[in-house]
């Protein structure tokens, strides 16, 4: 069987498998309050300007900014105060020549006014107001539509809903929005060792399944519909009769723990007999057994039990095909910024190496340190800020040698 097998690089899985995948293109209108980390289906945009009105940026006074030219503690401009604007209150007066009118920050600016010295450099005295600084005209305001344009896209069609974008669009009025429909998933956990979270070990090497209760509780909280539907032993009968009705139901179907390429290993054979294996596993470490399939136009995903590797595959083979499935436009990982290594790690032969590391600051520079140990450790996840990728072709990254970081299962 292992001439037939078929390793990828990563980058082979995102050009022909990942980026090939069709969205679930189903749209449904919701509140902007149940928005988040849903995925606009359509551009929204703004029937409105925003702030809507010409408003000031401090306190202070309205004026002619062309009065105050030349205006300075020597030699101040005298303007007569005419009145005063209270933040909500539609302007009743107009600025005339030689005058002043009080405003706070967010009031309106009244007619005849085109900029506002700050109340700091001025001294009212009686019915006048002392300008001790020139102003610029427009100098403090706000125009009417500098924050938000009529017509302006506000959200992308394809973006995946945060907080700040609720907080946009509350602000143009706006209180459902279409969204992508929930994408579906499944998730089975697999092995003879695998016992549940909650009992007590028989032998001691039996492990306790917090892979996929923490992958259903961690999809559900980014948006997804996801749900673990048990725990198979290696029996493939089982396995097969639990992926054909989760097929049934779900867009993608993961499985985790029954990916390894040992003799009890039935995942591969299962997803041959309800669609088609694309690779048995990936050129990565760790992440290697890996496996990926299609049954008709719905996913099938092994993923590697042990925690690191599962950790591993997830951030970078699951999200983007989950984000790609939910019609996201940026699905793929991307490092978010550069470290420095603070010791030699050697490259994986053959494989691109990702390795789970620490951060922390030292004169002004942020570096990595190694979190080095066996992909079996759960205390290695704990422990980690993110990865860094050391790529193919190399020996390996050198001490104070840069190189890009990746944040954990990041959306």
């Amino acid at each position: 069987m292992g001439e037939f097998l078929k390793f990828v690089s990563r980058e082979e899985v995102y050009s022909e498998y990942i980026s090939k995948l069709k969205p679930i293109f189903d749209v449904e209108s919701i509140s902007v309050f149940e928005a988040v980390n849903r995925v606009c289906s359509e551009d929204v945009v703004s029937d409105e300007n925003l702030p809507g009105f010409y408003r000031s940026n401090v306190d202070g006074y309205a004026v002619k900014a062309e009065e105050t030219f030349g205006a300075s503690m020597e030699m101040p401009a005298f303007l007569k105060v005419i009145g005063e604007i209270k933040i909500g209150e539609e302007p009743s007066i107009t600025l005339n020549s030689g005058e002043a009118i009080r405003v706070a920050t967010g009031g309106t600016i009244p007619k005849g006014a085109n900029a506002v010295v700050m109340v700091e450099n001025t001294k009212e005295i009686g019915e006048f107001v002392e300008v001790y600084k020139t102003v610029s005209p427009w100098e403090n305001i706000l125009r009417e539509d500098e924050d938000v344009k009529v017509g302006e896209t506000i959200i992308e069609k394809g973006k995946r809903l945060n907080d700040r974008d609720i907080h946009s669009l509350l602000a143009i009025g706006k209180m459902e929005i279409k969204v992508f429909k929930k994408v579906r998933i499944g998730i089975i956990s697999t092995g003879d060792e695998i016992i549940e979270p909650w009992e007590k070990k028989k032998v001691k090497y039996q492990i306790r399944d917090s892979n996929t209760y923490f992958l259903a509780n961690y999809l559900k909280n980014q948006g997804f519909e996801a749900i673990r539907l048990g725990h198979v032993k290696d029996d493939y009968v089982k396995l097969l009769e639990i992926i054909k009705f989760a097929l049934k139901n779900h867009d993608v179907v993961i499985t985790c723990g029954g990916s390894s390429l040992g003799t009890r290993d039935y995942t591969m054979a299962a997803f041959s007999e309800v669609g088609e294996v694309i690779y048995h596993g990936v050129l990565i470490k760790p992440g290697k057994p890996t496996v990926f399939g299609l049954s008709k136009n719905k996913v099938l995903i092994g993923l590697p039990g042990n925690p690191t590797s599962f950790v591993s595959s997830t951030t970078l083979f699951l999200i983007p095909i989950l984000k790609k499935l939910s019609g996201e436009k940026d699905v793929f990982p991307k490092p978010e910024f550069y470290v420095k290594i603070d010791t030699n790690v050697p490259a994986s032969q053959g494989r691109e190496r990702f390795v789970m590391v620490k951060l922390y600051r030292e004169n002004r520079n942020l570096f990595a340190t190694p979190i080095l140990g066996d992909s079996g450790l759960i205390s290695t996840i704990r422990r980690a800020d993110g990865m860094i990728r050391i790529p193919l072709g190399v020996e390996g990254l050198y001490k104070n040698e840069t190189c890009e970081f990746y944040r954990l299962l990041d959306f």
